[in-house]
């Protein structure tokens, strides 16, 4: 089945993590940035992922989604995002994270992708812009009183990259969800 993944990647984990999935997908699997903007009408799967930054997918994402709206709804999407919090959490009296992060990208697609989920990203300080470096002080500082350094840290696994794509294998041996629920929204 020929593959489009389409990816917005800031400082490269998302990148790597879909290539890691073309990898397991086969051979007709092309990876673009989503900057390149490339037309998704001859592929028969689109895949949509993006890192997780300031709480949601990068705009470049949505704007693509955006731009190929008409030719989205007649195609099988899959949607990932790339953060190190893949579950959420609970700070100051509410639930942030998890799959709040990419919720606004499943529900501006035409139709529903037949599957979506998280996959863990990596924060390397020595990569990180002035803006996202002192974002990070600043959340570290919210969540433990006080100011800490940010740390090297990698929850990016290949195995779990690959798991994520036998289950897009799977699914496309599904039937399609005609309507999008989830429930509590």
């Amino acid at each position: 089945m020929k593959t489009l993944i389409v990816c917005a990647s800031k400082y490269g984990s998302t990148l790597e993590i879909a290539r890691w999935m073309a990898e397991r997908l086969g051979a007709d699997c092309l990876t673009e940035k989503a900057e390149s903007m490339p037309d998704p009408s001859s592929a028969e799967l689109i895949i949509l992922g993006s890192g997780i930054y300031r709480h949601a997918v990068l705009p470049v994402l949505q704007e693509y989604v955006t731009r190929f709206a008409d030719v989205l709804k007649d195609k099988k999407t899959v949607v990932f995002g790339v953060a190190l919090d893949t579950t959420g959490v609970f700070i100051n009296g509410k639930v942030d994270g998890g799959w709040d992060y990419i919720l606004p990208l499943i529900k501006r697609l035409p139709t529903p992708p037949i599957h979506a989920g998280l996959l863990g990203g990596e924060i390397n300080p020595d990569k990180l812009d002035t803006k996202d470096r002192e974002g990070l002080k600043k959340f570290y500082k919210m969540l433990y009183g006080q100011e800490r350094p940010i740390p090297y840290k990698t929850r990016m696994n290949k195995k779990e990259v690959w798991d994520f794509a036998e289950k897009i294998l799977e699914r496309l041996e599904r039937p399609i969800p005609t309507k999008l629920t989830v429930e509590g929204r």
